[in-house]
């Protein structure tokens, strides 16, 4: 009998004797960049959904079923040695989300996000059995295992709660330029690589206050890129070849190709 659920085929799949010879052989460390890849497959649909189209839609919902995969699957291993399996993980983060939303689930009041943001800090602490005057350094806790970008952002949200934080968005533009010219000005390597870091550091701060999801920003602009160069490709192979083509008519290609997918 085929089995109807995602526990159900991990189980079949693991089973000693009868399962995959490869799923038997995995452990969560070889499952680790399984995991990553799939994540960061969720991500390009995210940015290349579009609400309500069929076929974006279709491909978040498949690529989040891959995610749900890898989850299940550490799950199983935990399961095969006795430890825990998929109902205990729902279990666990079902008492952390009501813990964590008194406001929802008991009679707390908040008066916005942001104070629910402070409680969740303040239940957190008291999870780990953290007093409140053993107050932690602020850049503390942050994965090592977060994407530079993904760090640099975590790192100008706690330091802008205590205020280290430009007033206005032109502050931090005016920032940006100013490290985009100290950047112009080097000509060591070292120094070169380190005003880059501070010009991309900077434009994530810009991001954050504007409210620009920097990671889905730069997807979708490599989706856009690839399209547009695509037509440039075309271009060249319908004239004889990337040599039949130089750069100006590369770029009347790309203008073209611009053009076209504007709405």
């Amino acid at each position: 009998m085929t089995p109807s659920t995602l526990r159900a085929v991990m189980a079949a799949l693991r089973k000693p004797e009868t399962g995959c010879p490869w799923d038997l052989k995995q452990d969560h460390q070889t499952l680790a960049r399984y995991l990553r890849e799939e994540a960061a497959e969720v991500l390009d649909a995210l940015a290349a959904h579009r609400p309500g189209d069929a076929a974006t839609e279709a491909h978040l919902c498949e690529e989040l079923g891959d995610l749900w995969l890898q989850i299940a699957f550490h799950a199983q291993l935990a399961a095969d040695r006795g430890a825990w399996d998929l109902h205990e993980v729902e279990r666990a983060v079902v008492e952390k989300l009501v813990r964590r939303h008194p406001h929802v689930f008991a009679e707390v009041e908040v008066a916005g996000a942001e104070e629910v943001l402070s409680n969740w800090a303040a239940i957190k602490r008291e999870e780990k059995g953290l007093a409140p005057e053993s107050e932690p350094r602020l850049l503390e806790g942050i994965p090592a295992s977060m994407s530079p970008m993904d760090e640099a952002l975590e790192i100008g949200r706690r330091c802008a709660k205590v205020g280290f934080e430009w007033p206005d968005l032109e502050g931090v533009l005016d920032k940006v330029k100013e490290e985009v010219a100290e950047l112009q000005a080097e000509s060591d390597p070292v120094r070169v690589e380190e005003e880059f870091g501070d010009v991309l550091f900077s434009l994530m701060q810009w991001a954050r206050k504007k409210g620009v999801d920097p990671d889905a920003a730069l997807r979708r602009q490599m989706i856009r890129f690839k399209g547009r160069f695509e037509s440039v490709e075309d271009d060249a192979q319908a004239a004889g070849g990337w040599d039949h083509r130089d750069l100006d008519q590369m770029e009347t290609a790309w203008q073209a190709a611009k053009r076209k997918a504007k709405p």
